[in-house]
C-alpha cells in the first residue's frame, strides 16, 4: 500500500476524495495536504485526474501524524459541507470535525486547557475561540465517534452517563437542592449554555461534562447524588 493511501486512512479521507499533494516544508512539525475530488479515467491510457478547485482554497487544521501537526488545504462547496466530511471544518472554524470531537473529548475528561494546547501543539488563542463556539452552540460535533465515559462510577452508584437524569438536570427539568458551592456555579453554567446549543453531540458533550463532574466529587456529593438516585 503507498504511502499516501496509508496518510488518507489515517486522515479519515476517503474516495473519491484523494489527497493530491503533500509538504512537510512549511513549518516546524508540520505536514501539509491538498485534497481534492478525483475525476473519472478517461481511458487505460491516462491517469486519474484530479478536479480544478472552483471556489477558493480553505484551510483547517486536522489531527495529528505522529507528532507533527497536520493542515487540510481544500477547496468546498456546499455538498462537501453537508456531508460532514471529518476532514474539513465548519464555517469560520479553525479545525476540522475529527479535531474537533478529539478537542471536545478531551474537555469532556476533563484535561485541562493548557495540556490540551500541548498534548495537540495548539495555540492556545484557536483553542479559547474553539471552547467559545462549542460553549455557545456554533459547533456541531455530528460524526461517528462515540464519547467516553467514566470507569468509576459504580463505587458510588452514580446512575450511568446516558441516564436521563443528566440531561433533565441540565434543561432545569429535574431540580434538587444543591449544598456545594462549585456544583452550583457548574450548573448554571451549564444551563445557561444548553439554551444556545441545539446540536445533540454538544448536549451530549454538556451531559459528560455534568456526569464526569460528579464521578470527580462524588465523596463531596453524597447529599446531591441522593436525590438522584431517587429520580
Amino acid at each position: 500500500m503507498k504511502y499516501e493511501d496509508l496518510l488518507c486512512q489515517a486522515l479519515e479521507i476517503e474516495p473519491p476524495w484523494q489527497i493530491v499533494r503533500m509538504r512537510n516544508d512549511l513549518g516546524r512539525r508540520q505536514l501539509d495536504v491538498w485534497v481534492a475530488r478525483e475525476m473519472p479515467r478517461r481511458g487505460w491510457i491516462f491517469g486519474p485526474r484530479h478536479a480544478l478547485p472552483e471556489v477558493p482554497e480553505r484551510v483547517w487544521r486536522h489531527i495529528n501524524v505522529g507528532q507533527s501537526r497536520c493542515v487540510v488545504h481544500a477547496a468546498t462547496t456546499d455538498d462537501m459541507a453537508q456531508m460532514a466530511l471529518p476532514w474539513i471544518g465548519a464555517d469560520e472554524q479553525v479545525f476540522t470535525r475529527a479535531l474537533s470531537r478529539q478537542i471536545a473529548t478531551y474537555f469532556m475528561e476533563g484535561i485541562k486547557f493548557q495540556s490540551i494546547c500541548k498534548l495537540l501543539d495548539i495555540p492556545a488563542g484557536d483553542l479559547w475561540k474553539f471552547k467559545h463556539s462549542l460553549d455557545n452552540g456554533k459547533i456541531s460535533l455530528s460524526g461517528k465517534d462515540t464519547l467516553m465515559a467514566d470507569s468509576g462510577q459504580a463505587k458510588f452508584d452514580i446512575p450511568e452517563v446516558d441516564h436521563p437524569v443528566w440531561g433533565a438536570l441540565l434543561t432545569g427539568g429535574l431540580d434538587i437542592e444543591i449544598r456545594v458551592l462549585s456544583l452550583k456555579l457548574l450548573l448554571t453554567k451549564l444551563r445557561g449554555q444548553m439554551q444556545l446549543i441545539s446540536d445533540p453531540e454538544v448536549r451530549q458533550m454538556k451531559a459528560h461534562e455534568l456526569h464526569h463532574y460528579f464521578v470527580r466529587h462524588a465523596i463531596q456529593l453524597s447529599h446531591e447524588l441522593a436525590q438522584i438516585r431517587q429520580d
